[in-house]
């Protein structure tokens, strides 16, 4: 006897419909989820003015002999310095942290302030390992006065008047860094 031919051969092919809905609802709540668990990348810039390149004019301000304040950081303590030693230097021991007293050397430089008070630059020298938070830490110090200290007035130029200086030094330039010292 002859068996009987499948029947599945003679079954018409039907189209399959997937149903995408459930798909894409949770594509979209994945998305929303990366989105909102991202964390996004912070820049924070600081602000300097750039070295002067032009050699004859960097000639004609040597000549003058400028204050060219100067703090530097070392690995165990800071200086507050100027290369043509028209201040004392001072040095600052590290606190017992291992970090610069930026209260000391806001006191350092509220002294050099009243020697001259036209003064604006001053230039930061840190070591290689010096951190940022360091850097700003230390920065802070040398921009602004606090209400705390001691008051300073200037002469306008223009009046006569004395005003009140707000700032210590806001110009800081950073030197050598790419040193070892």
């Amino acid at each position: 006897m002859l068996k009987r031919p499948s029947s599945r051969r003679r079954s018409t092919p039907t189209d399959v419909q997937i149903n995408l809905v459930p798909m894409l609802d949770a594509l979209v709540t994945l998305i929303g989820f990366l989105l909102f668990s991202m964390s996004f990348l912070s820049l924070v810039s600081i602000e300097t003015p750039k070295p002067e390149v032009n050699p004859d004019l960097v000639d004609k301000k040597l000549q003058e002999r400028p204050l060219q304040l100067t703090v530097s950081i070392r690995e165990k303590e800071s200086e507050v310095w100027c290369p043509f030693e028209r201040i004392q230097s001072k040095i600052i021991p590290h606190t017992t942290e291992g970090l610069p007293d930026t209260k000391a050397i806001h006191e350092a430089l509220i002294e050099v302030k009243r020697s001259f008070l036209d003064e604006t630059k001053v230039v930061l020298v840190p070591t290689a390992s010096t951190s940022y938070d360091v850097l700003v830490a230390v920065m802070d110090s040398l921009r602004g006065l606090e209400p705390t200290d001691p008051p300073l007035f200037k002469p306008n130029s223009q009046t006569g008047i004395e005003e009140p200086v707000k700032v210590l030094f806001p110009e800081i330039v950073f030197g050598n860094l790419l040193g070892e010292n």
